[in-house]
């Protein structure tokens, strides 16, 4: 539909996608041998678990409900947005969802939507979709196809039909021009954001060039392409002696978590490996997400001193590049024991934990490692500044109450 017939998404310039109400992953599922990636989320469900059977496939999802508050990713990062049966009332409150979709979309980014009131014309459904049609209309979306049960806009990427509606008073602009401030826990907002600034929008190359691209929202945070290259060559080189290190068939480790992902260095450097990487960001930290984004990965922010929005028993490995440290002020509600806990959470029994932050934070996590049945190994590595790093492999024991 949105390829004429004539391919696949890839030609239609779709590299990463937002599923939203995701069931259990299947369309991400179909999109991995197209290396295409989907951001897959979903509501606890407390019958079905479907995130939970999404991660077991080794598929890339966390637990997550679109209702108040922006989405942990940021601002034009998708090539397309989907709902299947998504259980979205997106009709409803002036289309503020919608909004948020928007914000989400890369220019030129998909919108597909398929469910009831694409195609039924009983009860309600007409009525919603005319709704959807006025509010898509009014943010100047184009309805480049509808059928059988499936409905696809393409969010613009001329702005003059939105300014025009602007200009009537049919459409709300969001006042903040602020593209530094992560969206977290940040209130859902009625308004479409203008991309005036042309400059600021840039075309980005297939997948497989886009992980060494040196892209605008690296010149933005004021990355060099000189800091950008030696960042992927060390982690290059990290990735390499890890494995080593880990002595395991790389097909054992699947479900991969870097918890402070800076410019997601370590993901590029496993792209070849047959894993998927969670990128995060702390929002308390440089906001880096965007040019992680921009390489074609993926990835969410989050506050480490809360729990990370999946099941427990989701990851094979975790890595914690100078965590603990960043989190060393916040000692009354964000303990390090606490973020370990978290970590013991998430990890699946026999699962690695690579730790790399200072000796004395190194110290405290070795003395601790016993009560949470970690096996700890130490190495020493190359760091960044041509020094060495004492480095953390631990191994989450198999355990069980007899």
């Amino acid at each position: 539909m949105m390829t004429n017939s004539t391919g696949d998404l890839r030609s239609a310039g779709v590299v990463q996608v937002l599923d939203v109400g995701c069931g259990v992953a299947s369309f991400s599922a179909y999109l991995l041998p197209l290396d295409i990636r989907t951001m897959s989320f979903a509501p606890k469900d407390g019958h079905e678990n479907q995130i939970q059977f999404a991660l077991e496939r080794g598929i890339g999802a966390m637990i997550s409900v679109l209702a108040t508050k922006q989405l942990p990713y940021p601002e034009n990062s998708f090539e397309m947005v989907h709902c299947s049966r998504c259980r979205v009332d997106w009709h409803e409150n002036d289309g503020i969802l919608l909004k948020e979709v928007d914000r989400l979309l890369r220019p030129n980014g998909y919108f597909v939507y398929s469910a009831p009131p694409a195609y039924r014309k009983d009860k309600d459904f007409p009525v919603i979709w005319e709704k959807l049609v006025n509010i898509t209309t009014t943010m100047c979306w184009k309805l480049i196809a509808k059928h059988v049960q499936t409905a696809i806009w393409v969010k613009p990427e001329d702005e003059s039909c939105r300014q025009k509606n602007v200009d009537m008073n049919l459409l709300s602009i969001c006042e903040s021009n602020d593209n530094i401030s992560p969206s977290w826990k940040i209130p859902l907002m009625n308004c479409v954001k203008l991309n005036k600034d042309k400059s600021n929008i840039q075309k980005l190359p297939s997948r497989s060039d886009r992980l060494s691209f040196y892209s605008k929202s690296l010149e933005i945070i004021g990355v060099a392409p000189e800091r950008f290259e030696k960042n992927n060559q060390f982690w290059k080189n990290q990735v390499h002696k890890y494995w080593s290190f880990l002595h395991v068939e790389k097909t054992s480790i699947r479900n991969v978590m870097d918890m402070n992902a800076n410019y997601g260095g370590f993901a590029a450097a496993l792209s070849s490996d047959p894993v998927w990487i969670m990128n995060i960001v702390p929002y308390t930290m440089m906001n880096t997400l965007p040019v992680i984004y921009d390489r074609g990965l993926l990835g969410s922010y989050h506050d480490w001193c809360e729990p990370f929005s999946t099941y427990p028993r989701s990851y094979d490995l975790l890595h914690a590049f100078h965590l603990f440290s960043h989190y060393k002020r916040r000692k009354e509600d964000c303990l390090l024991e606490d973020i370990m806990l978290e970590m013991d959470r998430i990890i699946r029994p026999q699962g690695f934990i690579i730790i790399r932050d200072e000796n004395d934070t190194l110290s405290r996590i070795i003395n601790l490692a016993p009560k949470f049945l970690w096996d700890v190994t130490t190495h020493m590595l190359e760091n960044e500044e041509s020094g060495t790093d004492q480095v953390l492999f631990c191994r989450k024991k198999f355990w069980a109450i007899v």
